[in-house]
């Protein structure tokens, strides 16, 4: 009926009804206002669906995630063991790189690097004394990183006493060694004489040989008694005994000599053999002292705990003087100050293949007025190559990015400070889609499984 009604004013004008005075009333229109609205309706609706065909909306996906320095926190840990003696710092104190934050009592630490080091430097005295022994100095060449801590008294001690001890050690063996050279001379002057006396009886052997010649040919003529000619015969004899005598004697002189001089020259090459093997195990303890010391050294350092780098110091964990601690304790947290800010952002696992290194992103900071600030732009920097996993399982597993604000950005923030460990929303732009896309898609997706199926 309303239809129809509705029909009926559409068709125009029928005969007018006359009123009491014959008059007609005048013909009044009351479709014109409803195709109007009709028209500008439809227009609307037009427009809007040529918009949402054609109007690009930016497409992308939505991540959380948090503010971190670019450096992280820098954990401050002790190297060595040791008992807490002063504490100079607490949560919240800026400080500057190379700072001392904590000391640890370093009794214990100095006494054994003292006690070390005095083994070396006696050590550096013993090596100086070799070297110059086997190379036949009279003095010895003291190295420069001896002579540096000539004020120190163990120092001072050392190298005198190896002093001495070099020059003793000398005299010992040219003492020893005169000894044997004089018992050489003795020998050498004792062979002389065998040798000189021997020839003396070999002169008077010829003379008396030649007299008996004569003497026997005078006793064969009958004019020399026999026991004359016996008597220089015995003496002849006698003489030739005393001259095997001074033969032998002469012998064992010269074979005396040359044991002396065998003596002599095992003496030094045993004076020798022996500097050398203390040098080369002195040269050992030397070099484990070298080692030990740098040890100690960086031990005794080490007492004292100082900022890896310039920031805020948060996360103390150590308040009681004298409390002991391991090696390798846990002590605190520096937040380095002026590094570069980023955010890290979980990216969903199943939305990893729309995004890559260099898409734009838009940064919201929950933390900031968003009615005076506006989107923060950035930029997609790394993405991890594989997904972390939550040990526990409170979260699904995610892809690790890593979101840096562009120059751009950082002029939108001059009013703000970012800090870390703020929230932050991001939304990583992975292209532009229109919103009858938007729309449409999702039905396509779930009809096309539906017209397809058998």
């Amino acid at each position: 009926m309303a239809i129809r009604n509705m029909l009926n004013r559409l068709q125009g004008p029928k005969a007018l009804p006359m009123t009491l005075e014959g008059e007609a009333d005048l013909p009044m229109d009351t479709g014109h206002p409803m195709r109007v609205g009709l028209w500008v309706l439809g227009l609307g609706f037009g427009g809007f669906l040529l918009w949402a065909a054609l109007a690009p909306l930016d497409q992308g996906v939505p991540t959380s995630g948090q503010v971190v320095v670019t450096g992280n926190r820098k954990t401050v840990q002790n190297l060595a063991p040791g008992m807490v003696d002063a504490i100079l710092i607490k949560d919240g104190d800026e400080v500057k790189e190379g700072d001392v934050l904590l000391r640890l009592d370093p009794t214990q630490a100095r006494s054994q690097y003292e006690v070390a080091r005095a083994q070396w430097l006696v050590a550096k005295a013993v090596e100086a004394r070799l070297l110059a022994d086997v190379q036949g100095r009279s003095e010895i060449t003291f190295p420069e990183d001896l002579l540096k801590d000539k004020d120190d008294p163990r120092a001072a001690s050392a190298m005198a006493i190896q002093t001495q001890l070099l020059r003793s050690r000398r005299a010992a063996l040219q003492a020893e060694l005169g000894a044997m050279e004089n018992t050489l001379a003795g020998l050498q002057s004792s062979a002389t004489g065998l040798e000189a006396t021997r020839r003396a009886k070999e002169q008077q052997s010829k003379l008396l040989l030649e007299e008996l010649k004569g003497l026997r040919e005078m006793a064969a003529e009958g004019y020399l008694p026999r026991n004359r000619l016996s008597e220089q015969e015995r003496l002849l004899a006698q003489l030739g005994g005393a001259i095997s005598e001074d033969l032998g004697n002469l012998g064992r002189t010269q074979r005396s000599i040359g044991e002396i001089r065998m003596r002599m020259l095992a003496r030094q090459q045993d004076y020798h053999k022996e500097v050398e093997n203390g040098l080369a195990e002195v040269q050992k303890e030397v070099s484990a002292l070298d080692s030990r010391l740098k040890g100690l050294a960086f031990e005794l350092a080490n007492t004292e705990v100082r900022a890896p780098k310039e920031g805020i110091i948060v996360g103390l964990k150590v308040h009681t003087i004298g409390g002991v601690l391991a090696s390798g304790t846990p002590l605190m947290e520096v937040v380095p100050k002026n590094e570069p800010l980023r955010i890290d952002v979980m990216i969903p696992t199943t939305l990893i293949d729309k995004v890559k290194p260099g898409l734009p992103v838009d940064i919201i900071f929950p933390a900031f007025n968003q009615k005076v600030t506006p989107n923060i732009p950035g930029e997609l920097g790394q993405v991890a190559a594989d997904a972390t996993t939550d040990p526990q399982g409170r979260m699904p597993p995610y892809y690790l990015g890593q979101v840096v604000v562009t120059p751009e950005g950082m002029k939108k923030l001059t009013t703000h400070e970012i800090k870390p460990g703020m929230p932050a929303e991001v939304i990583i732009k992975t292209g532009e889609r229109t919103l009858l896309n938007y729309i449409v898609k999702p039905l396509l997706d779930r009809a096309k499984p539906a017209l397809t199926e058998e």
